[in-house]
């Protein structure tokens, strides 16, 4: 029986490959968990500053997409007071009138006397003013629009820098995760022998 258990360890190690000794970091059965680690990213800063990057360039690309379709989709600045303006000034053109309570007011408050006249005259330069800020808006998405194809290069490019930078450290995880497992190995032999001499002993 203990020539077996002998044997058992003989081949054990023939089949195992010692392996360097790794630094004293943590182990995650994941490798996607385990580069997460702060103890990981300190002892590869370089790993970590690509993820920081690469990061900060996302978050950037996602925040500018996001902008332009809120922008697009909900874009209904001064609408209102464009066709409330607009309407007016199609009443005029229409041969529409002023109440007498609002020419009084406007009499009284503004020294108007014609106010027909007066609206008229500066409705058409009120409505280029908002149509002016009305394209303004315009303008700004296009300008983000346009920084879109630049932030996707940028982050498809470090994107790939961090993938590099992982694949550099995946080997120092997988050499953890090989020592590990020959650390359990070699508790199971340790307790199959210790069982055995246990079970000798009672025999006596």
């Amino acid at each position: 029986m203990s020539l077996t258990f002998a044997t058992q360890q003989f081949y054990f190690l023939l089949i195992i490959n010692p392996m360097t000794e790794t630094t004293n970091l943590p182990f995650t059965e994941y490798f996607h968990d385990w580069r997460k680690l702060g103890e990981v990213q300190a002892a590869y800063p370089d790993y970590k500053k690509a993820e920081e990057v690469w990061d900060a360039v996302r978050e950037k690309l996602n925040e500018t997409k996001s902008s332009v379709q809120c922008k697009t989709q909900y874009s209904t600045t001064h609408d209102a007071a464009l066709g409330i303006l607009n309407e007016m000034k199609l009443d005029f053109e229409c041969g529409g009138g002023i109440d007498k309570k609002a020419r009084k007011f406007a009499k009284k408050y503004f020294g108007v006397w014609n106010i027909e006249e007066e609206l008229y005259e500066n409705l058409e330069s009120s409505l280029e003013v908002l149509r002016a800020a009305k394209r303004d808006s315009f303008r700004k998405i296009i300008e983000l629009e346009d920084q879109l194809p630049k932030l996707i290069a940028e982050e498809d490019r470090l994107r790939k820098l961090w993938i590099m930078e992982s694949d550099k450290i995946e080997p120092i995880w997988r050499q953890l995760k090989k020592e590990r497992e020959v650390a359990q190995e070699k508790e199971r032999q340790q307790k199959i022998q210790d069982d055995y001499e246990t079970e000798t002993t009672e025999e006596k």
